[in-house]
């Protein structure tokens, strides 16, 4: 017996995994490379499933094609008929820096996919950029570098081009004058593509190539009159002098077409 005193065991304590490995002895076969193995080379998959049948260098490689092979976020466990799926985090320390860092992003890919998002196209910051304001939205502002982009079609902003049009913009000169283009309020022709200026005066704006359009909203014209924003004003002016012309007419008759005459 000697002088040397034992802890007691305490029943209970063991958790009902490593009772199993007692239970099945020091080593099991893995079902993938059907090699006998010491348990501590078991895969456990935690309380997500029962299946233990598995070494950890099976599962390793397992994950490890899942993922860049088939670009798989959500890896299931690769036991029969079982969805239950493997947490990354309990699967990092069996994997390669590489891929567990592959796994990480493939899993945020999914997450913001549902998302519209744009990289920032300026090469100094590239930053992600999200919509999680919902709707379609084109022009916004990069939150890293403060400059604005198209998130349409992630490039930088192309003032006074659609997103269909950018093709024509090669190079960094053709976006400065873009900016330039909104700074001096200028608008493009829809027949020739050339920039007019409004200094003053009607909104309707004849084209060297001699096409009319509308300086408020760039469209040709096509009416007497375009109900544009900017022309809204001019709209209502002309309906209330008309109601007014028609007012007098109505109630004083011929006086009142004579003193509409002598006021023109």
């Amino acid at each position: 017996m000697g002088n040397t005193l034992q802890k007691e065991k305490q029943p209970g304590k063991k958790s009902e995994e490593h009772k199993h490995d007692e239970e099945d002895g020091s080593t099991f076969t893995c079902e993938v490379c059907v090699e006998p193995l010491s348990h501590q080379k078991r895969f456990r998959n935690r309380k997500r499933c029962s299946h233990r049948s598995y070494c950890l260098d099976c599962i390793a490689y397992y994950i490890e094609v899942k993922i860049e092979e088939y670009n798989f976020s959500d890896i299931k466990c690769p036991g029969l008929d079982c969805d239950e799926l493997l947490d990354p985090l309990i699967c990092r320390s069996i994997l390669p820096v590489k891929v567990f860092e592959r796994w990480c992003d493939v899993l945020c890919e999914k997450t913001i996919l549902p998302f519209q998002r744009a990289y920032c196209p300026y090469s100094e910051c590239s930053a992600l950029i999200l919509n999680e304001c919902g709707g379609k939205i084109m022009k916004t502002k990069c939150p890293n570098c403060k400059k604005f982009l198209c998130l349409k079609c992630g490039i930088p902003w192309h003032y006074g081009y659609k997103c269909n049009e950018t093709e024509q913009l090669r190079d960094q000169n053709d976006f400065l004058l873009c900016e330039l283009m909104k700074e001096k309020k200028w608008r493009r022709c829809p027949v020739c593509n050339h920039c007019v200026e409004l200094i003053s005066g009607c909104q309707f704006v004849k084209c060297r190539c001699g096409a009319t359009f509308c300086h408020g909203c760039g469209r040709k014209r096509t009416t007497e009159w375009c109900w544009c924003k900017r022309n809204i004003p001019e709209i209502l002016k002309f309906v209330a002098s008309s109601a007014v012309i028609f007012i007098l007419l109505y109630c004083f008759g011929g006086s009142a077409a004579l003193y509409i005459k002598n006021q023109k």
